[in-house]
């Protein structure tokens, strides 16, 4: 496939915010309508565009919009992108180069590898092979098209896995501007189609209890595919939740059938798989090696809480056949209390190697049964039979248990005592819980408190979110912008990704936005 995984000098992201990266120092792409031209350029794909062509993709098609002078505000755009790092700055507005520069093999004049170069009325944008992130991720996805043809599942998945890799946010964030959004919602279209063609493949090479977590998160978007509830359906099934993957396939058909629609086929398939498979037969013992991982994703840009961390895992290592006390861990709002306990259960997975159970219990107080529909869930998850009696529910919970070393993550609790019988009574397994604002009382619990980021906490992730060259240029304007969020973790978190996605901001300038 052309273009994965050279090295070039020169790289544009535009599978998220728009940014140039100069020899892996990034360097801002400009104003926002400079971005667009840019972004029309780019997805041009090499082909010329006309000026005209150009003012529709940035101001539209209805010149009421335009500015009083558009093809000189547009000449001004394509001065100044000319101008930024890894272009050639040989090639002047209104001038024909004298030159061809030779892309393909990454020389031109003055070391760039760009050139945007002036094509009859109009202009073509010249870069590197594998320069820009949305053409390799389009050829990721047409070459694993062909694999799949040619019977290479697992070339496929490689494929898909490396197009996805290089996503990291909405294509063209905050870029304005009509053609640009177009680009947007068709990426947006091919990133949902490539997740979907990867889980499928994940789902028949028999790795449905891995990529389980994965799907039932894409399926909690209220607009979620029939190919994407279907995938549930067969995952929650294959992994021995027989009765939540039929819940999944009725609440699908309610929602056709309230939109006066049929199932999705796909839906259709999924159930005649379920219906076609013989009843798992009552027994007492186990049913095998049932090893569930519900746990949510790792976040990707876990930051700072290393204290805590530390505590957090030494509270949850297993020792021998010692039963380990339940972690609370509780704090307001936005500290981060779920992305803590989920990291840290990821990292303990080794050791509790017959399963992750996670339930996110937010409103336990206001419906009632839910502890216990949970109970029921994790049991049928563990491979077992619920019983028909509800007061032999909590035991047969606790029995299913016995033997085995399984984590338990209770997200989001509001009432303690309504989660003490998902709590593990049995060596080797482990149980953390979240909440904020609590009630009730567990027995015998370590309390982990989490408040603001510590300073070098914040200052940490505004380098991970900014890049830490544009944090070391503005370095007292990045503690004030911590400080001004008050270092709490989500708003600080929302403020650096606003800000990310806004690289001719300063930082400075957030800060006064933050404090006004």
């Amino acid at each position: 496939m052309a273009g994965l995984g050279r090295e070039v000098t020169v790289r544009f992201q535009t599978l998220g915010p728009l940014r140039l990266r100069q020899d892996g120092t990034e360097v801002p792409a400009g104003r926002p309508q400079q971005q667009a031209v840019l972004a029309a350029l780019l997805a041009a794909r090499g082909r010329p565009l006309t000026t005209t062509q150009l003012l529709h993709a940035v101001w539209g098609e209805d010149d009421e919009h335009w500015p009083s002078h558009p093809k000189r505000a547009l000449a001004t755009h394509i001065y100044r992108i000319r101008q930024l790092p890894g272009f050639s700055k040989d090639v002047m507005p209104g001038a024909t180069p004298d030159f061809t520069p030779d892309l393909s093999s990454g020389f031109s004049p003055g070391g760039a590898c760009a050139a945007l170069l002036q094509a009859g009325e109009g202009y073509r944008l010249s870069v590197e092979a594998g320069a820009v992130d949305m053409h390799r991720f389009d050829d990721a996805v047409q070459a694993a098209a062909a694999a799949r043809r040619k019977g290479d599942p697992d070339g496929a998945h490689a494929l898909l896995t490396q197009g996805l890799a290089l996503w990291h946010g909405t294509a063209l964030d905050g870029v304005p501007g009509p053609l640009a959004e177009r680009i947007r919602q068709r990426l947006a279209a091919s990133r949902a189609a490539a997740l979907e063609a990867r889980l499928s493949i994940d789902m028949a090479s028999g790795r449905h209890a891995e990529v389980l977590p994965e799907i039932a998160v894409l399926a909690e978007d209220p607009d979620a595919s029939g190919q994407v509830l279907a995938l549930l359906v067969l995952a929650l099934f294959r992994s021995g939740r027989r009765d939540e993957a039929c819940a999944v396939y009725d609440r699908a058909r309610d929602r056709a059938e309230e939109l006066g629609l049929d199932p999705a086929p796909e839906l259709e398939r999924s159930r005649r798989e379920i219906l076609g498979s013989p009843a798992v037969p009552a027994r007492s013992g186990p049913r095998g090696p049932v090893r569930p991982c519900h746990l949510p994703p790792d976040i990707g840009d876990f930051t700072g809480r290393t204290t805590e961390t530390a505590l957090l895992l030494e509270a949850l290592t297993p020792d021998g056949t010692a039963v380990r006390r339940p972690v609370v861990v509780h704090g307001a709002a936005g500290t981060g209390k779920t992305t803590l306990a989920v990291h840290v259960a990821h990292q303990l997975r080794d050791l509790y190697p017959d399963g992750q159970l996670y339930a996110a219990l937010t409103g336990s107080d206001a419906l009632p049964g839910l502890p216990g529909r949970v109970l029921a869930a994790f049991i049928r998850a563990l491979g077992e039979d619920v019983p028909g009696d509800e007061a032999a529910v909590t035991a047969a919970y606790q029995a299913a248990l016995d033997g085995r070393r399984v984590m338990v993550v209770l997200d989001d609790v509001r009432d303690l005592d309504a989660v003490r019988p998902l709590i593990p009574r049995q060596p080797g397994c482990a149980a953390v819980v979240t909440g904020r604002a609590l009630t009730g009382l567990l027995p015998d619990v370590q309390w982990l408190a989490l408040g603001a980021f510590s300073p070098e906490d914040a200052l940490g992730l505004l380098v991970r979110t900014l890049g830490a060259s544009r944090v070391e240029a503005e370095p007292d304007a990045a503690r004030a912008l911590a400080e001004a969020c008050r270092r709490h973790p989500a708003l600080l978190r929302a403020t650096a990704a606003r800000l990310a996605a806004r690289p001719h901001w300063s930082v400075a300038s957030m800060v006064d936005r933050v404090t006004e």
